[in-house]
């Protein structure tokens, strides 16, 4: 993967867009705001305020985009850790 969909963000709006679904679509079957949803894919994860929340989003979001939570959130950690620059 190159670009965008390297991102955590990107992988939740290119496999969002792989099962033909809108953010609308995901927000409805997620029960997670529609705001948050294009929040997060544009890799703004404090909207959630606490990592807890996003970590709870973040595996919501897996197991309905079929992707690999474990995966998703160890590659949480490494872009919400506080040493320097914050690459989401």
């Amino acid at each position: 993967m190159t670009g965008e969909a390297c991102t955590l963000g990107g992988k939740f709006a290119s496999s969002r867009l792989a099962l033909g679904l809108t953010t609308a679509d995901l927000a409805e079957a997620t029960n997670i705001r529609e705001s948050m949803l294009v929040a997060m894919e544009a890799g703004d994860f404090d909207v959630f305020g606490a990592d807890v929340y996003a970590r709870g989003h973040l595996k919501v979001l897996a197991a309905r985009l079929g992707l690999d939570p474990e995966a998703l959130l160890a590659e949480f950690e490494q872009v919400s850790s506080p040493s320097g620059a914050n690459p989401r």
